[in-house]
């Protein structure tokens, strides 16, 4: 099958691959062409360049969210430093993009241009999880923010999307491309089914451009704060209150004057409880996918919060949603190429599971 812009699957997936290897040299107006000029008219961010046929036809997302605004806060009322600049972007081997914040130090957003070319078989899971060594330094999440947080690191390019390119599958596992997930029950259970529906998709649907990304609700709290809350919870259970006065209470034996008891959580700082960690993970409230069928011109959007859902089917329709309230959660704009009808007509709607 071919693009819009009359380039097989085949041919992308090659290019891809050239470019990732280093053999294709690919001019700069090129690449922001073959984008349709992204959005409305504006070129590609130099450093999403080398994936500007990620963005073909829908353009790139735009906006702003609480890292560009200031309007971050912690759970305890603490205001977050935000970096400079507060975000920044990032093309994967061509195969996925994507718009990394350093406050939450949590991807804005991921973009990726599912092909049949590169599902499949061939490439083997690693679980090699690494630090994006271009980002600046405290900027990315560090394995130490995810262990013992009771977080899965969730993917948001999935590793099965790059199931043929072991190239690919292994740079899906960049930290930059995780978000904190429940794990059982989500991350492993209704998150990872709807993955897998979206890559059954393709044999009717070849060419799918998705974006995830999280959905942050009031204050930030991060896995440090996770992590502090246990320990504050454990320290409590190992040192409990007396249940009872003493019978007679203990007297200082030079005063004689009765003695204050230990405190039996004299050990706990208070602050570990209720702590805003500035260099941790936040945690998202919620994530969306937003699927673009591009020879179909149709859209479906998915929220999912944040949450164990065990006993619930990824298809229920709670879970579908409208792009326009996605752009409401998020701050962005998607499919921002598109025209200003297409974009009214797909957005406003809940569509139907997969019967487009």
């Amino acid at each position: 099958m071919r693009s819009i812009f009359g380039i097989s699957n085949g041919l992308m997936a090659a290019i891809r691959l050239a470019a990732s290897a280093g053999m294709l040299a690919v001019p700069s107006s090129m690449l922001i062409a073959s984008a349709g000029n992204a959005q409305a008219g504006e070129a590609l961010p130099a450093d999403l360049q080398g994936c500007a046929s990620i963005f073909d036809p829908v353009g790139m997302p735009s906006g702003t969210d609480g890292a560009d605004e200031h309007e971050y806060t912690f759970q305890n009322g603490s205001l977050p430093p935000v970096p400079n600049p507060p975000f920044l972007y990032r093309c994967h081997l061509g195969g996925f993009a994507l718009r990394f914040n350093g406050v939450t130090k949590v991807p804005d957003w991921v973009a990726e241009d599912i092909i049949p070319e590169e599902v499949g078989s061939g490439a083997e899971r690693s679980d090699d999880f690494f630090v994006d060594k271009t980002l600046p330094e405290g900027y990315s999440a560090l394995l130490s923010h995810y262990k013992h947080s009771g977080y899965d690191r969730g993917h948001q390019a999935p590793a099965g999307d790059f199931s043929a390119r072991q190239d690919l599958m292994d740079e899906t596992f960049v930290l930059s491309n995780m978000g904190p997930q429940v794990g059982a029950c989500f991350n492993q259970g209704i998150w990872r089914e709807l993955e897998t529906a979206i890559r059954n998709l393709l044999p009717t649907r070849p060419r799918l451009i998705v974006f995830t990304g999280p959905i942050f609700s009031g204050p930030l709290k991060t896995v440090d704060d996770v992590k502090a809350e246990r320990r504050a919870k454990a320290a409590k259970v190992a040192n409990p209150p007396p249940t009872a006065p003493a019978a007679i209470p203990p007297q200082s034996p030079t005063t004689g004057q009765t003695a204050s008891p230990a405190s039996p959580t004299a050990d706990v700082k208070p602050a570990e409880a209720s702590a805003a960690s500035t260099g941790s993970v936040a945690i998202p409230t919620a994530f969306f996918k937003i699927v673009y069928a591009v020879e179909e011109q149709r859209a479906m959007a998915f929220r999912f919060r944040n949450e164990a859902r065990c006993k619930t089917s990824y298809a229920a329709e709670e879970f579908r949603t409208t792009i326009d309230a996605i752009e409401e959660d998020t701050g962005f704009d998607f499919l921002a190429a598109l025209s200003a009808r297409r974009q009214t007509i797909l957005e406003r709607q809940v569509s139907p599971f997969w019967t487009w």
